[in-house]
């Protein structure tokens, strides 16, 4: 019997919008509830694909090493960690971003600037800044000396800073990351940021847009090359989705 493709999928918030995409392209035909259970292979005798339901981050490990030919991956974690894989599609699915954040009080050389408005909640105090007062703050970021940056995406936060001649000292933390400058552990964060919400509940201030991100599809390379019609279906019917 002919081995089925075996694609890597992530836990999560990608999990659902993966799952739809694979289900139009007529790779699975099951609901999302018949993968949602404490199994870690499903293997369903009408699906096309198996499917592998593994932590986000080790999705490119998977594929890389061949324990999976084909796999979904956030662009935030490709850039993060380089493997050896193709990365033919950008699926378009689990939009969001990186990006360098401050906490609303921060003064770096007292450039809040005399137009801010303080507004007082019952749970904490926010600062209403405009656009320009934005720009002072990433300005006056940027002229400091040895920043402290809180996040789990060290490399990427490197080569941001480096690209911009700033010399930054890295804190490397694996969740909650906006509770680093609400404790005094770090003046900036560098995150991934979806709609926002959790930077405004905690009063940060998104300073500056590192990437944008997205799901890619990638491909164990020498799974393209042992099954290359089979592969090169899946990507051909998948982007067809896409597009459509």
């Amino acid at each position: 019997m002919k081995e089925k493709v075996r694609i890597a999928i992530p836990k999560g918030r990608v999990l659902e919008s993966a799952l739809d995409l694979l289900r139009k392209s007529g790779f699975i035909k099951h609901s999302d509830e018949d993968y949602n259970s404490r199994k870690l292979i499903f293997n369903y005798e009408d699906d096309n694909a198996k499917l592998l339901i593994v932590k986000p981050w080790d999705v490119p490990t998977f594929v890389e090493y061949g324990a999976a030919d084909i796999g979904v991956a956030g662009k935030d974690i490709l850039l993060e960690k380089f493997k050896n894989v193709y990365e033919p599609l950008d699926l378009g699915i689990g939009k969001c971003k990186i990006a360098v954040a401050v906490h609303r009080s921060i003064n770096f050389g007292n450039i809040a600037g005399e137009d801010a408005i303080l507004e007082k909640s019952d749970k904490n105090e926010k600062i209403a800044i405009n656009g320009n007062e934005v720009n002072n703050i990433r300005t006056a970021l940027y002229l400091s000396n040895n920043i402290r940056v809180a996040t789990k995406y060290v490399n990427i936060t490197k080569d941001f800073f480096k690209k911009k001649g700033i010399s930054v000292q890295i804190v490397k933390l694996y969740g909650n990351i906006e509770l680093a400058p609400l404790t005094g552990l770090c003046e900036v964060i560098v995150d991934l940021v979806s709609t926002g919400e959790t930077l405004r509940q905690n009063n940060l201030l998104l300073i500056e847009e590192i990437a944008l991100i997205t799901s890619r599809l990638i491909v164990n390379r020498a799974s393209l090359k042992t099954n290359p019609k089979e592969i090169h279906n899946i990507i051909m019917r998948i982007n067809q989705n896409i597009k459509a």
